[in-house]
């Protein structure tokens, strides 16, 4: 890439979007495609989520049979909410499931096998 009378980030990104985003897609595989069907799941959930709405929860879905770990990052008002419950919803397959986020667990507590001393670590 070069770098011309280049001085700042958007420039940058507007004078090398083609490439960037080239390297992007062959960086990384599609999760779902837009001509993929959605799950069954998704008809269940109380609010109908947009078409893209819906890509995003199935692409959740996707990433988590491949890993341990997804998310939604997105501008305010888009809906990570309801792509994060559907896709909950949606991998769940409508077991029980309970998610409780990172920074409410302050403690967590160990009971020690042998004497059975309660320890409460911090989170």
């Amino acid at each position: 890439m070069k770098h011309g009378n280049i001085t700042d980030i958007p420039t940058y990104f507007r004078e090398h979007a083609e490439e960037l985003g080239n390297i992007i897609l062959e960086s990384y595989s599609t999760l779902h495609s837009i001509d993929d069907p959605p799950s069954r799941m998704i008809g269940k959930l109380l609010r109908k989520p947009y078409p893209a709405q819906t890509l995003a929860i199935m692409c959740l879905v996707r990433r988590w049979q491949q890993a341990r770990a997804g998310a939604v990052i997105a501008e305010c008002g888009t809906g990570k909410t309801l792509i994060s419950l559907g896709a909950v919803q949606n991998h769940a397959e409508n077991r029980p499931f309970t998610a409780i986020a990172p920074q409410l667990v302050q403690k967590r507590v160990y009971t020690d096998p042998r004497s059975g001393a309660i320890t409460e670590i911090p989170g």
